[in-house]
């Protein structure tokens, strides 16, 4: 899913890189954190200009960006084969170990993340069986809102509430447990892969909410007078 243009809005300049960045780098952990890492996405991933724009977020971004760029075909299969295995260990579907809110918080967030999903007129299709708190779907979620965003430029009523509906996803689901998942996670593999993107995951939630606030102020001025 590509980042929507972004040259139309009146934003401020600490803005413009974020807006441009956004949409890619969570697709790029969507990919990562929903997918087993296959050779053609790491090879996807390893051409792209995608990455950079990772790299442009975090220290974890230019990590993930040294490690799978530049790679040789032989060495982009070796990488697939290691880090395919990390996938399988760290992040398939198992009671012991889940990439899902419900695993870290206390119940009753599945029914909370599916009106939620519903509220925005959001319907997921899982391929892979997904629960609605799973971590992939998390972040579709808030990439669905922000492509809503940029699309609702010329209607700045529209526009606050999508960032409103987003600050207050970020803060009541994917930064009260990616932290605590990030750290599980971290603490259970040498991969140079997965180091980098719970690092980027868990840099880039917080930075996201911080810009998207600044960003819903500066329109929120601009309505006021």
């Amino acid at each position: 899913m590509g980042i929507s243009p972004v040259q139309t809005l009146e934003v401020p300049d600490v803005c413009h890189r974020w807006l441009e960045n956004r949409g890619t780098v969570y697709e790029l952990l969507i990919d990562f954190l929903g997918n087993w890492p296959s050779l053609s996405m790491i090879a996807e991933w390893s051409r792209g200009s995608g990455i950079s724009k990772a790299a442009e977020c975090s220290k974890a971004g230019s990590d993930l960006m040294k490690y799978l760029c530049g790679r040789s075909p032989e060495e982009l299969v070796r990488i697939c084969e290691y880090e395919g295995a990390e996938y399988r260990r760290l992040l398939e579907q198992t009671k012991q170990r889940q990439a899902a809110e419900s695993h870290y918080t206390q119940d009753g967030c599945a029914q909370d993340l599916a009106e939620c999903y519903a509220s925005a007129g959001v319907a997921f299709n899982k391929l892979h069986g997904e629960a609605d708190d799973h971590i992939a779907l998390e972040l579709e979620f808030m990439t669905l809102l922000h492509d809503r965003m940029l699309n609702n430029t010329y209607c700045e009523h529209s526009m606050l509430q999508l960032m409103q509906v987003q600050e207050k996803f970020l803060e009541e689901h994917l930064l009260s447990w990616v932290p605590s998942l990030c750290k599980d996670l971290k603490g259970s593999t040498e991969s140079p892969l997965y180091q980098a993107l719970f690092s980027l995951l868990e840099e880039f939630l917080a930075q996201d909410l911080n810009m998207l606030k600044t960003w819903k102020q500066s329109r929120e001025a601009v309505l006021v007078h």
